[in-house]
């Protein structure tokens, strides 16, 4: 099954901010304790970290998709030392969100979870409005 991924900037609200801050700290949490018990896989580093992040007011399908995050991040500096490369440090610095779940359309926006049964939008552009009639 195709899937079709379109880039769009927004400026982030206030509470979309904060979303997106939260996730970046628990990502780099879960780097953290990655590198501490010298971790990179999906399966140890969720024993290890999804606990610890009970303490993050967010949805639980983030905080799994943060772990992941982080394990591939770490997953792919472990890669780099393998090679011989020069590794690049795995922690987060700008703010962004990520998850697979719970994002809608409705018309020209965007919807999200950032609470349960609370929703944020993004008003889409032109181009992700025209590509959604294409498909």
């Amino acid at each position: 099954m195709p899937v079709k991924s379109i880039k769009q900037n927004f400026t982030p609200n206030t509470e979309q901010l904060k979303m997106m801050e939260l996730f970046k700290e628990m990502v780099n949490h879960c780097i953290r304790i990655g590198l501490d018990h010298d971790c990179s896989t999906m399966k140890k580093l969720s024993t290890l970290s999804y606990s610890q992040l009970r303490d993050y007011p967010v949805l639980s399908y983030y905080k799994l998709t943060a772990i992941s995050q982080a394990a591939g991040r770490l997953s792919q500096m472990k890669k780099d030392i393998k090679k011989g490369r020069k590794v690049k440090s795995p922690f987060v610095r700008k703010s962004y969100l990520v998850s697979c779940y719970g994002f809608k359309i409705n018309g020209m926006l965007l919807s999200f979870p950032i609470k349960n049964r609370e929703f944020s939008n993004v008003l889409l552009n032109d181009q992700c409005r025209s590509s959604q009639r294409t498909e």
